[in-house]
């Protein structure tokens, strides 16, 4: 038990700790709005996809790729998505808090604590298998969020049909991490080496993405931001860090799971809900406070829920 303890707390607690860093800059005013702001724009455009990129090309496709475990999270992400919507509308009554609601339930930040977590974990196969998931879990993420703030947005906001795959194929096209996994394939499929110049410049850009990332999650954390709405953010935070993960994660092990695979898993389904489900349902008139006080109470939670899974995964040999 105490090994399977100090694995958990040397995989959970260096991410969160620079996590508390970022509120104490912030709150001691060493960084500011504009900075995070910035920040935040240089990890999504330019740090996150280099990384993305280099784990991509430096992958090995005969054992980073598995068909079986991409397939079995997407149709988890989808199965999650689809008992939301059914469920969720049956006990809120409005349209623009349904929407926040399943998004914030749904949806998490897997793009920027993923890599982390996972390297914490298993080291290089760790980054090898996230990076090979990304892609896909990026792509249902946005297209499922731009779907249900659409159905659930009011009646004159909605978009029609042509209007939403629009959208749809704007967000996927146009995302800076997908680009960046597509740019690699040639990379990963054919024997092209990049000149030491390139790699070298594009590992210390790499290395700006996890640091900078997890400063900008602590500087934008505030519990000012967490009065009213409160019941429903913390049955939304609880159904993204516990019920989700440990159904999800339960049926995985039932169907043999185990390792590399299982440790991602956890990671896709029981990361806090992403920074970009509060921006998403600001733009797409959907409730954004009921989205950010879920984003931060997400955040908030899982320091103690991923925690306790690893705790329990590893105790159990799973991972």
């Amino acid at each position: 038990m105490g090994e399977s303890f100090l694995y958990s707390v040397n995989t959970v607690a260096p991410i969160f700790l620079v996590v508390v860093l970022g509120w104490f800059l912030k709150h001691y005013k060493c960084i500011d709005d504009n900075f995070t702001n910035t920040a935040e724009k240089l990890v999504f455009r330019l740090a996150l996809p280099v990384l993305l990129f280099c784990e991509v090309t430096e992958a090995d496709l005969s054992t980073a790729f598995d068909g079986k475990f991409i397939l079995f999270c997407c149709l988890g992400i989808v199965a999650v998505f689809i008992l939301l919507c059914l469920i969720v509308p049956l006990f809120i009554r409005s349209n623009d808090r349904r929407g926040a609601f399943i998004q914030g339930a749904y949806r998490s930040n897997f793009a920027i604590l993923g890599i982390p977590l996972a390297v914490n974990m298993f080291g290089d196969d760790g980054a090898a298998q996230i990076a090979m998931m990304m892609p896909f879990a990026i792509t249902f993420f946005n297209v499922l969020a731009v779907l249900v703030l659409s159905i659930f947005a009011p009646r004159e906001k909605r978009l029609s049909p042509l209007a939403l795959l629009k959208k749809i194929g704007s967000n996927i096209i146009t995302n800076p991490l997908i680009l960046s996994v597509i740019a690699a394939l040639p990379f990963l499929f054919f024997p092209i080496e990049l000149p030491l110049v390139m790699t070298k410049s594009l590992g210390y850009l790499s290395n700006l993405a996890t640091p900078l990332s997890l400063i900008c999650i602590g500087a934008n954390f505030s519990f000012d931001e967490l009065h009213g709405r409160l019941g429903l953010a913390v049955t939304a935070a609880l159904l993204r860090t516990v019920f989700i993960p440990g159904t999800v994660v339960l049926i995985a092990v039932l169907m043999g799971f185990r390792g590399v695979e299982l440790g991602v898993i956890l990671i896709l389904f029981g990361a806090p809900t992403a920074v970009s489900s509060y921006i998403m349902a600001k733009n797409m008139k959907s409730d954004y406070v009921l989205a950010g006080q879920i984003m931060l109470l997400t955040t908030l939670f899982c320091v103690g829920t991923l925690f306790g899974g690893i705790l329990l995964l590893k105790f159990l040999a799973l991972i």
